[in-house]
């Protein structure tokens, strides 16, 4: 993605601009609730982005069940997966306990696979939907195409909004920047080992705060 030197500065200052935003709301030293809360507003505003981005022209083919997408590599923040494994709290045990053992069996296929990493269906997809729509990272927010089939055929290349990429592009890193301000780590994660981290630590969140290093399965 090349960029002209006008369009290079209004992402930079976009940018600085959220992540001055997000380091106001967090505060010197945020309490976990604090954290977990303020990355919601990273997510809400990327769904307003592609919202809107929707309206003003093409309409992308995803759709519900259109799940090409949930078949790559997929990386979070530590504070995404906290706030994941928040959420999953008011799962039943027993669908809690399914879903550490379908991480735990994923993440042994990867460690096994060696690279390019295979198109395993992501350990939350189920009937080709998302289980944990509602709460799904940044990167799933602003994943869009204008050819479903471009997808299923795993092309190299997808037909996107530019908009669309380079604002959720600009919210994600100001977001980072804001947290980071904060003395929080924003370090990417792959998915599968973010959510075993937040889930088998009970102290995760805790750890994380004090800028403990991470240590995921």
């Amino acid at each position: 993605m090349q960029l002209g030197e006008q369009e290079q500065a209004a992402l930079k200052a976009s940018i600085i601009q959220v992540g001055q935003r997000v380091a106001r709301e967090l505060g010197e030293r945020p309490e976990l609730a604090q954290a977990l809360h303020v990355v919601g507003f990273l997510h809400a505003a990327v769904d307003k982005t592609v919202a809107q981005a929707a309206l003003r022209g093409e309409k992308p083919a995803c759709q519900p069940g259109c799940a090409s997408c949930c078949h790559v590599r997929v990386e979070v923040s530590p504070v995404e997966a906290l706030r994941l494994a928040a959420c999953l709290q008011d799962w039943p045990a027993a669908r809690r306990q399914d879903l550490l053992q379908g991480l735990q069996q994923r993440l042994a296929w990867l460690e096994n696979a060696g690279e390019p990493s295979p198109r395993l269906p992501c350990v939350f997809l189920q009937d080709s939907m998302c289980s944990i729509y509602p709460w799904r990272p940044a990167n799933c927010r602003k994943a869009h195409s204008f050819s479903a089939e471009a997808c299923q055929q795993g092309a190299e290349h997808i037909p996107q909004d530019l908009a669309i990429t380079l604002a959720a592009e600009a919210l994600q890193a100001g977001t980072a920047q804001g947290y980071r301000q904060a003395g929080l780590s924003m370090a990417p994660l792959e998915l599968t080992r973010a959510m075993l981290w937040a889930l088998e630590q009970p102290a995760a969140g805790v750890a994380w705060l004090a800028g403990e290093k991470i240590t995921a399965s």
